[in-house]
């Protein structure tokens, strides 16, 4: 087994959604956008599929008025497309989607694997069709409307039931956000999607700007770490702010 992390843009906003009541939460700061790939003995399995490449030219199609909320920094190559072939891979041979959620930074390229499997908790579905008022800007339909193989999920999942890929629900940045336990050969990981923002603010019990639920988020996080303790397991967060310090990066690296 190996699993490629792939940088795929970002966007540039204010340190408050990572922690509202920081000292310097008025800064601005540029927060990147990433998806997974693991190749298991069974199949390609995606973790995410990173933003629509329409946000590169004309992120008003995608996000409406809602764009100019947004500084989207993306260049040509900066999807999933683009990405995967960087690897040799066509988006054909992906037959699974782990959707951590489907905010328009994580479900962009859903569009373009449509011959998978993509798995949601059941809430996340809902709550994506009908977002309320302080979570619409974030979803987009057009994302997620083109998805016709859908498995919802109510708790823990392990797609090729071997331990190897093991999905389990973290909510409070949505109500259906999910997470998904990685065991390589050599060291065990944690995909924490929007679980975690920082892993220092996590670990100070700091709550983040975005969010659903405080309670379910504290909870989540309390889950995270019975997990890492669990399995020994490193913490990969999608919005890390030190990423190019941390995260592997493929195709020239990857994790097995």
């Amino acid at each position: 087994m190996k699993m490629f992390a792939f940088h795929c843009g970002g966007e540039k906003t204010l340190r408050s959604v990572f922690d509202p009541f920081d000292q310097d939460c008025g800064a601005t700061i540029h927060v990147p956008y990433f998806f997974y790939l693991i190749q298991h003995p069974d199949g390609n399995v995606l973790f995410d599929s990173g933003a629509h490449p329409a946000l590169l030219d004309d992120p008003r199609s995608r996000l409406g008025d809602a764009a100019d909320l947004y500084e989207i920094v993306m260049s040509p190559g900066d999807d999933v497309r683009s990405r995967l072939d960087s690897l040799g891979v066509d988006p054909e041979d992906i037959g699974h989607v782990v959707q951590s959620h489907l905010h328009y930074d994580h479900a962009g390229g859903l569009e373009f694997v449509q011959g998978a499997t993509v798995y949601v908790q059941r809430e996340e579905l809902t709550f994506a069709y009908w977002p309320p008022v302080y979570q619409r800007d974030v979803y987009v339909r057009q994302d997620f409307d083109t998805v016709s193989r859908w498995k919802q999920l109510r708790g823990e999942h392990d797609i090729f039931n071997d331990g190897r890929l093991v999905i389990f629900p973290t909510p409070g940045h949505t109500p259906g956000h999910q997470s998904m336990l990685v065991r390589l050969e050599s060291e065990a990981y944690i995909l924490a999607g929007d679980a975690v923002y920082d892993k220092e603010k996590m670990q100070a019990r700091c709550l983040p700007g975005l969010l659903w639920s405080p309670d379910a988020i504290i909870e989540s996080w309390e889950k995270i770490e019975e997990m890492q303790r669990r399995y020994n397991a490193r913490l990969i967060v999608t919005h890390d702010l030190h990423w190019q310090d941390t995260i592997k990066l493929g195709p020239q690296e990857w994790y097995e």
